[in-house]
């Protein structure tokens, strides 16, 4: 009896690690973001580069953070652009994406 009951107990947990293992995360779906601008002293060091980032959108659409890497002297526009992005309410979660800072427009 004690055997069948931690076999039962075993199976349950691992049914349950499973179903955590598999859960999908949920991706925010971006509606309208405006392009960052070009930092002037990037402009001005004729520097391009890019960053990497990943913006934390609430339920209602809103991003309320923002972890980015990559090249620091594009840090702040990135972040100022990327906190006026706009989600599909209901669709909370982590959006990731990157941006690449060119002086010649393309």
């Amino acid at each position: 009896m004690r055997k069948s009951l931690l076999l039962v107990c075993a199976v349950l947990l691992s049914n349950v690690v499973l179903a955590v293992e598999k859960k999908e995360e949920i991706v925010p779906v971006r509606i309208n973001c405006p392009a960052p601008v070009m930092p002037v002293k990037a402009q001005a060091l004729r520097i391009e580069g890019s960053v990497d980032y990943a913006a934390w959108v609430n339920d209602k659409g809103d991003v309320y953070s923002v972890d980015i890497t990559g090249d620091e002297v594009f840090f702040r526009e990135t972040q100022k652009a990327i906190k006026k992005c706009k989600f599909k309410p209901g669709h909370p979660g982590v959006y990731r994406d990157s941006i690449k800072y060119s002086l010649v427009k393309s």
